[in-house]
């Protein structure tokens, strides 16, 4: 028997049978595989990694990170990253980045408003809160136009013994001369007056409405303009219903008194004009607008509702909103800006259209009819042959020449 063949011996007496060694071989072979796994678990490497490659391992970029002034590891800024920009300080501040070589980093400063600014106050409850921070950011680039904030988060139009608007807004006018007048208010008031109209019936309505009348007739005495931002939908759907009516009251105010009323409804809602807690923002891109609670609006949502009445408030301040209103000397007033057009004249009445004359030129006929007594005009050629059947005289020399007799060549 060789002596590299291992055997068993049968019970019936055969001889011995080989038995081959793979199966030997496979168990050393994954006994040095375990002492391996072992021995090398600083690399962290298994049976797995050698039989089909070592995984990667993933760490942080180094590259990404410098060392700051005082011996820290920071992350290197991002140059794609939007430049932020900062409000000017007394004192300059610290400085905690090392410059970096190549990279120009630029930190653009908010540039200072202009002693006689225009200023534009905005009043009403925590809503309007909101409205004045999306329209200090609006107006940020602005050094002509300044956003003064005197709202109440829980003011309204209910509930006077808190705070009367009808009674305020005017020595909140003398004390901040303003040069336009933003309310926004009513989301405090889904409740019954304190003599006991309940809501939305016919009593609180007329009691509401004079309360409304009173504060733009407050206003008006001023002189001033007056703009009211509408109420936005809501996630609660009876609240939701409630600000609708209160929105055609706003309206109908306003316009009488010769206010302005902006209707910001329709950036708040889907599709079905519903309550949404997201949609697009000034970039058009999808963000979230209003917060969890449902009432409240994130930053993107108060530079969106500020959008709404940004452009009316343009057309108000006229050369006051330009960028380059610091750009002429000191002491001159913000409407003497040179070279920046003026706000349009704004058009309410048209002339109405005639249904005899609708160019309003005098004339009685409609457009390409003939004048009369002029001749008509002569047909061509084609025209008598297909309409009148009438063939075209034969030219002498050619083939159509049916003339007889043939003249003498």
């Amino acid at each position: 028997m060789d002596c590299n063949q291992i055997g068993v011996r049968q019970d019936r007496g055969e001889r011995f049978r080989p038995i081959s060694r793979a199966p030997l071989l496979l168990s050393l072979v994954l006994a040095l595989a375990a002492m391996l796994v072992i021995t090398e678990t600083a690399s962290a490497r298994t049976l797995l990694d050698m039989l089909f490659g070592q995984r990667p391992v993933y760490r942080e970029r180094t590259d990404r990170l410098i060392e700051d002034g005082n011996g820290r590891r920071v992350r290197q800024p991002n140059r794609n990253r939007p430049i932020k920009r900062v409000r000017p300080r007394s004192v300059a501040p610290q400085t905690s980045t090392a410059a970096i070589p190549g990279v120009e980093i630029k930190e653009l400063a908010i540039p200072p408003k202009l002693p006689d600014a225009k200023a534009v106050l905005v009043v009403g409850d925590f809503m309007a809160k909101g409205l004045a921070e999306g329209l200090d950011e609006a107006f940020i680039d602005a050094p002509g136009v300044r956003v003064v904030d005197k709202s109440d988060g829980s003011s309204g139009f209910v509930r006077d013994d808190h705070l009367n608007w009808p009674a305020t807004i005017g020595s909140l006018v003398e004390a901040e001369k303003p040069a336009v007048v933003v309310i926004m208010a009513g989301a405090n008031d889904r409740q019954q007056f304190a003599s006991g109209q309940a809501l939305l019936s016919d009593d609180w309505n007329r009691e509401y409405q004079a309360r409304i009348n009173a504060f733009l007739e407050a206003v008006k005495k001023t002189g001033l303009p007056v703009v009211w931002v509408g109420q936005l939908s809501y996630k609660t759907r009876s609240m939701t219903n409630d600000v609708l009516a209160f929105n055609e009251l706003y309206r109908n105010a306003t316009e009488k008194a010769g206010g302005t009323f902006v209707d910001v409804w329709d950036g708040f809602v889907d599709q079905s004009g519903s309550f949404t807690l997201s949609g697009f923002d000034m970039s058009g891109q999808t963000a979230r607008l209003r917060n969890n609670d449902g009432i409240g609006l994130t930053a993107a949502g108060k530079r969106k509702l500020a959008f709404y009445v940004e452009k009316p408030l343009r057309q108000m301040l006229g050369n006051a909103t330009s960028p380059d209103i610091a750009a002429i000397k000191p002491g001159a007033p913000v409407q003497a800006l040179p070279g920046t057009p003026q706000a349009p004249v704004t058009v309410d009445r048209v002339a109405p259209i005639s249904l005899n004359d609708p160019e309003l030129d005098g004339g009685s006929a409609l457009l390409g009819a003939v004048p009369r007594g002029a001749p008509a005009p002569a047909k061509s050629a084609r025209d008598r042959l297909v309409i009148d059947g009438v063939a075209p005289d034969g030219q002498p020399g050619r083939v159509n020449d049916f003339s007889w007799p043939k003249p003498q060549q």
